[in-house]
Order: C-alpha cells, then sequence, then structure tokens
C-alpha cells in the first residue's frame, strides 16, 4: 500500500469532509486514513488505483485535488 496525501480545494464544513471520505472510500483498493478541511490522506494498493483515480473521485465529488507536494 502506497500512503498519498492529497491538498483539497472547495471544501468549507464537515459536510465536504464526509462528501471527500466517501468519494475517496468509493476507489476500489482505497483505504482511507484522515480527512480534514483542505487535505485528505490515503493508503492505497497501486495495483488497483492510481493518483489519478483519486483526483477524479474527489473532482466527482465537487472538489479539486492535487498530490501534495
Amino acid at each position: 500500500m502506497k500512503q498519498l496525501k492529497l491538498e483539497v480545494a472547495g471544501m468549507s464544513c464537515g459536510h465536504c469532509v464526509a462528501a471527500v471520505r466517501e468519494a475517496l472510500s468509493g476507489v476500489p483498493g482505497v483505504e482511507v486514513e484522515d480527512v480534514h478541511i483542505g487535505s485528505a490522506t490515503v493508503a492505497f494498493d497501486e495495483g488497483k488505483a492510481t493518483v489519478g483515480d483519486l483526483v477524479d473521485a474527489v473532482a466527482d465529488a465537487g472538489y479539486e485535488a492535487s498530490e501534495a507536494a
């Protein structure tokens, strides 16, 4: 499992946190470790998911994500 921290733009409340957590949880091979306003940390199986899959899942929930530096 690879650990990844995402920066997530557009989050402002607990509902946003829940929406991002749910979106990431729906990606096969992903374990959500932590979600806060502005960021999310996950562990994922690189054989089942890519960083792009995670970014796309967050985008589908209405937010903008990118890999944290």
